[in-house]
């Protein structure tokens, strides 16, 4: 039996346009299920995903519902509208298309209710029909997505309200990366942080600001880095009076400061920090890991001495048992990675591989110390 996707790709391909929409994805997922069981639900489902893409397409562009309870028709009709497929007239150029979509609609429809359960299996001729009926109309269907699709590719949604991912926008991404400089600060009130971004293009003095909690960055950002912090504050059972139990242990801490550190990588051509007695290993490391430890990038730049000044940069003590400065040590290592040419899923193996390589080749903590007091 041929897959949805052979059948009738658009759906697929509307569900990875917005990834970042739940209910279209949902939709997918019930329309999947109902077309590998050969359920005669499957009218519905195609409908309820046809309105669900049309009501992305809406929000895309912030433009309002037809109506509060529009049919399938409507909405179709209001998100071409955007895409430059309406006239006067209605849906230029697709008036019979639609127009037959929804007579299939109304004729499945009228079948089921007309015939109950005789249509849902009990006549097998009857049954057969409407099998028929509804693959149709999942063609009629896909039809409809490709043009909503075909549409949509050539307009640009509103960048405030696009549940479009980031990676769809590559240029302006560089754009922004390439000409904003950004400052990050915090501020303490009554025990608790903020954290306080600054972006500028031209002038630092007419920055934009933007204050956000550091809980509220983790859950929004990396959800792994929020459960693993949720879990050492518990570790040190900080907790309001009023629901602290009896018989609660209460740690008293002060908050921990940062020492400062670079967010970018260390390229350089030259390293004799504490680090520098690593260099042959690591240099056989990297050789074993098939990369080219003798070439250079800008400025005569080596990889071997890049990586041991970003190390060196970022390490922090007793980092082998926190967790946050090994995710630290990785970030700046795979964009050190990332410098000297290497790919995104490459460099993110590699700084993993690094990190190991770390834990059993640099000396303790202590070591570390005496070395750089040398």
């Amino acid at each position: 039996m041929a897959d949805l996707d052979s059948l009738a790709v658009n759906f697929t391909r509307a569900k990875e346009r917005w990834p970042n929409a739940p209910t279209l994805a949902q939709y997918h997922k019930a329309l999947s299920a109902c077309f590998l069981a050969n359920d005669h639900g499957l009218v519905e489902h195609v409908k309820s995903f046809i309105e669900s893409v049309c009501i992305t397409i809406l929000g895309e562009f912030r433009q309002p519902m037809p109506s509060n309870q529009p049919s399938t028709t409507e909405l179709l009709v209001a998100a071409l509208r955007p895409l430059g497929l309406q006239n006067t007239r209605g849906a230029s150029k697709l008036d019979k298309v639609l127009s037959a979509f929804n007579k299939l609609t109304d004729a499945l429809s009228d079948m089921r209710n007309d015939l109950g359960p005789v249509a849902h299996g009990k006549d097998a001729f009857l049954d057969a029909i409407s099998a028929d009926h509804a693959r149709t109309f999942l063609h009629a269907g896909d039809a409809i997505l490709g043009i909503l699709l075909n549409a949509f590719d050539g307009k640009e949604p509103n960048l405030e309200v696009t549940r479009e991912p980031y990676t769809s926008f590559p240029t302006y991404n560089d754009l922004i990366d390439q000409a904003v400089s950004v400052q990050a600060a915090t501020e303490e009130d009554e025990g608790k942080s903020t954290i306080v971004l600054s972006f500028a293009v031209g002038r630092p003095d007419e920055a934009m600001q933007i204050r956000i909690e550091p809980s509220r960055l983790l859950y929004g950002i990396d959800r792994s880095a929020y459960v693993e912090m949720l879990e050492e504050a518990k570790s040190i059972k900080i907790m309001p009076e009023e629901i602290r139990p009896d018989d609660a242990t209460v740690k008293i801490v002060e908050k921990f400061q940062f020492p400062s550190f670079k967010l970018v990588p260390e390229v350089t051509s030259t390293y004799n920090g504490r680090l520098a007695p690593l260099r042959p290993k690591l240099n056989v490391f990297l050789l074993s890991e098939g990369l080219d430890t003798s070439a250079t990038i800008s400025d005569g730049a080596h990889i071997v001495d890049s990586l041991l000044a970003t190390v060196d940069e970022n390490m922090g003590v007793d980092w082998r048992t926190r967790a946050t400065l090994q995710s630290r040590l990785k970030v700046s290592s795979k964009r050190v990675f990332l410098r000297f040419g290497q790919k995104t899923e490459q460099a993110e193996h590699l700084s993993k591989r690094l990190l190991d390589w770390l834990s059993v080749h640099v000396p303790d903590d202590e070591v570390l110390s005496d070395a750089g007091a040398k």
